[in-house]
């Protein structure tokens, strides 16, 4: 294996677990410090990494393969070996890999593919192949960012490998399907005795006076109808005032009512313009407007996935918007150009309503789907505050862990991210609250008290995030 031409290297930096603040998985790596990019407690891994003389792609998507490298016993005689590289580029004695997580691996075909894929090796170097979810991997950003953190869960299913403690050494890099080097960098970590898995005593946050609840959820092709009893508990236990509803496929205005009549009770008031786009708006509230056609059609058969409506709610005229933006693709890629031409869309038409209403308090959610470039979440948001400042991305952080996961599918090629998001007016008002919920993380004496079950998250692919919003 060689460096690829303009190959750059970062020197082995040793590491110990250092006394910082405890890393939240959310994809804003600030909190990293610039010497510093490993950690580890009780229970999880966590690395950080930027990528240096490389463009900046959907590591999950990229044209290049990325590998996180971990040799668990820090003996090179053991598991697969692999080359390096060090600071001056010169290849070095290889690294005896114990654990290969690869981000867009190589297909069958021996083609760079898509998405992620965990290798384990036995100390005689024998493969066992795994999946994400064996190991409660993750990293964030999707999006195609310049610095990236992931997190290893050492409870995972099948990372018996990582439950002892010591040193061990970390290699991770870039290599094209040639196997040339793009760009490598190598830590140690000081991994800390496992503790057995503290579920959170934490509860739902309870909504102040004078607010709206606000509710983002993924209902995964009309998953309601088949599970309701699941969404019926998560809905009660949250009890919004607003739901933005995304993946109500198929399915009509008059059985999304009667679903919400019978399992949430009656009063609510739906929006709903489409059977096929998905999307809609279900409140307690009156609806003083409501907005059929926020995007044009994308084409012969293709839906139009955003719905609005202005509601008069206990924190004021809330122009609410629910959105799904395309699937799919890469940074640049036709999907991510479609996103950037959505995300304007909804701009220009907030704009337009703002005319008429210059003091509602914005707030746009759903599935944006941002596995490509970070643009159509900056592009959407931009100057739409009552100041003329952008909308603020609110921090969805779980209760009962350190991150912001929005998305898991165990079964998927792509590892657990951050799909759906909500920006939301601070400029004329505030996030009193903000969560992400995620019912496997709840004690059962937790679970038992807000009337769900460990499971009611599985029921869709995505967690619902929600946001308590009052006046400033």
């Amino acid at each position: 294996m060689i460096c690829s031409a303009g190959c750059q290297t970062i020197a082995e930096t040793s590491t110990t677990n250092p006394t910082t603040t405890p890393i939240i998985l959310d994809g804003n790596t600030d909190e990293w410090s610039a010497h510093t990019d490993a950690w580890a407690d009780g229970r999880y891994i966590y690395l950080h990494f930027s990528p240096t003389g490389v463009d900046n792609q959907t590591i999950q998507a990229a044209p290049y393969t990325t590998r996180i490298r971990i040799d668990t016993d820090n003996d090179n005689t053991t598991g697969q070996p692999m080359n390096s590289l060090n600071m001056t580029g010169a290849i070095v004695p290889p690294q005896g890999v114990d654990l290969l997580v690869e981000l867009s691996p190589k297909n069958e075909q021996g083609s760079i593919g898509i998405g992620s894929s965990v290798s384990q090796f036995t100390p005689d170097g024998d493969l066992i192949q795994q999946g994400h979810a064996d190991i409660g991997f993750a990293f964030l950003p999707t999006y195609a960012a310049e610095s990236y953190e992931a997190r290893i869960d050492r409870h995972g299913p099948g990372a018996q490998i990582l439950q002892s403690s010591g040193p061990m050494n970390i290699v991770i890099d870039q290599v094209t399907q040639q196997g040339a080097f793009r760009w490598s960098t190598s830590v140690k970590l000081n991994l800390p005795p496992l503790q057995p898995i503290a579920h959170t005593t934490l509860s739902l946050p309870i909504k102040p006076d004078a607010s709206a609840r606000i509710m983002s959820t993924n209902v995964l092709f009309s998953s309601p109808l088949t599970q309701p009893d699941a969404f019926a508990r998560v809905l009660s236990a949250i009890s919004p005032d607003v739901i933005l509803y995304q993946e109500w496929f198929n399915t009509s205005p008059t059985a999304v009512q009667n679903w919400l009549d019978i399992y949430a009770g009656k009063g609510w008031n739906l929006h709903m313009p489409s059977a096929r786009d998905g999307v809609a708006i279900a409140t307690k509230h009156k609806i003083i407007a409501q907005y059929d056609q926020v995007l044009p059609p994308s084409g012969e058969g293709r839906t139009a996935r955003a719905v609005a409506a202005l509601i008069q709610t206990d924190a004021g005229e809330i122009l609410a918007i629910s959105v799904h933006l395309k699937c799919c693709g890469n940074a640049g890629s036709s999907e991510d150009i479609k996103r950037i031409e959505q995300a304007q869309t909804i701009n220009a038409f907030v704009q337009s309503v703002q005319i008429k209403h210059p003091n509602a308090k914005v707030v746009i959610a759903g599935d944006f789907n941002l596995v490509g470039s970070r643009i159509p979440l900056d592009t959407m948001a931009e100057g739409l505050g009552v100041d003329g400042s952008p909308l603020t991305p609110v921090k969805t952080l779980h209760i009962g862990d350190a991150s912001m996961l929005t998305w898991n599918d165990e079964k998927s090629r792509f590892s657990p991210g951050r799909l759906d998001w909500m920006i939301y007016d601070d400029s004329v008002s505030d996030a009193a609250n903000a969560f992400v919920l995620d019912t496997r993380n709840l004690t059962p004496k937790t679970l038992s008290a807000l009337g769900l079950h460990a499971d009611d998250s599985m029921s869709s692919d995505h967690l619902p995030i929600v946001l308590d919003l009052i006046s400033e």
